[in-house]
């Protein structure tokens, strides 16, 4: 059953423990609220830089008050998992591509979606290295619409002048001419970082047949767990019936809330598509395909780092003033929080 578990955040648990006497579980929980607040941390900064302060402090807000939150307290691997994908973003923003291409390699050793990350940065490196190409037809305006700013987004958002928001539309983003120098990245090193989540799986492998001689015994533990399976993404029937065919309001398997996770996770899509569409892409490697490789399974605590979506609800709730509606969304996420809470420290099913 331990070689279900993919191997990073153990081993920093371990590497931690004599720090608490050698007490792993207090060493854990340290560890999953220093990680939590630190991604929190970057993910405001990181909002607030492209969006505006107001509209990053609502995406926050949904982002701790989700149900699937209530995980990044305890020993789960979304805490640690959610602080690597703020340093590849942070990394792509900021063209530190050191520090993306670390956080992009141990996303996979982090837990099995991370391997799902090739998608929106071989877009990134894509738009990089073609800058003319897709580009062109992405940047298009459309009557009544802002440009989108895809071409000079350095993964989900950018860190150009470009988009800073305005004082005089209260944090809005307003499009400005392109400043500062261009980008002068060598493709090669782009497409290298696209490649950090294939070399984070295949060390992976290497790990697992260090330690029980068998690379694919983990996927093999997975799939007598029963649940997640990458053979599921291409189970297209399979996924539709089993969206039709839940059982319980929230259990293990078969689950309501969870279904309506996947849609809320789908209505975000066509905001982030018309806000940038790199934000699409990332709402699919973190969002659509778990929940399609795991048949809705756990997707409620799985979609805790699926941060575009929180990031289009607080666009949507800044951009229309209506504070009655974010704070009634708000108190949902927040009422299914705390019952999802007292499943979870009553020994139920809560992700």
């Amino acid at each position: 059953m331990v070689d279900c578990f993919y191997p990073l955040y153990p081993l920093l648990i371990r590497a931690t423990a004599p720090l608490f006497g050698g007490n792993h579980v207090v060493s854990g929980v340290v560890l999953s609220n220093v990680f939590s607040l630190a991604g929190w941390f970057l993910f405001l900064r990181l909002t607030a830089r492209r969006w505006g302060l107001r509209a990053a402090l609502w995406s926050l807000g949904f982002l701790i008050a989700f149900p699937g939150s209530l995980f990044f307290q305890f020993i789960y691997t979304e805490s640690l998992f959610f602080l690597l994908l703020m340093g590849l973003w942070w990394g792509l923003q900021n063209r530190r591509l050191a520090l993306a291409a670390v956080c992009g390699t141990l996303a996979p050793l982090c837990r099995g979606p991370g391997a799902f990350l090739l998608l929106p940065l071989a877009g990134h490196a894509f738009e990089t290295t073609f800058p003319s190409g897709l580009s062109a037809w992405v940047a298009r305006p459309r009557q009544g619409r802002r440009p989108s700013s895809f071409p000079h987004s350095s993964g989900p958002a950018t860190a150009t002048a470009e988009n800073q928001p305005s004082q005089a539309s209260g944090g809005q983003q307003k499009a400005e001419p392109a400043r500062g120098k261009p980008d002068r990245l060598r493709p090669g090193a782009v497409w290298l970082v696209a490649g950090t989540p294939v070399l984070g799986f295949g060390i992976y492998l290497a790990l697992m047949w260090h330690w029980t001689g068998n690379a694919f015994e983990g996927i093999d533990a997975q799939h007598r767990w029963g649940d997640h399976a990458i053979s599921n993404i291409w189970n297209i029937p399979k996924f539709i019936a089993a969206f039709f065919t839940p059982a319980t309001w929230y259990d293990r398997n078969a689950t309501v809330l969870d279904r309506l996770v996947f849609l809320l996770i789908v209505s975000t899509l066509p905001v982030l598509w018309r806000q940038d569409k790199s934000l699409a892409v990332w709402t699919v490697a973190l969002g659509i395909l778990p929940a399609m490789s795991g048949t809705f399974t756990a997707l409620t605590r799985y979609a805790s780092c699926a941060f575009p979506m929180f990031v289009a609800l607080g666009l949507v709730i800044n951009r229309r003033p209506r504070p009655w509606a974010g704070a009634g969304l708000l108190a949902v996420f927040g009422l299914l929080h705390a019952v999802l809470l007292w499943r979870h420290v009553h020994f139920l099913w809560a992700g």
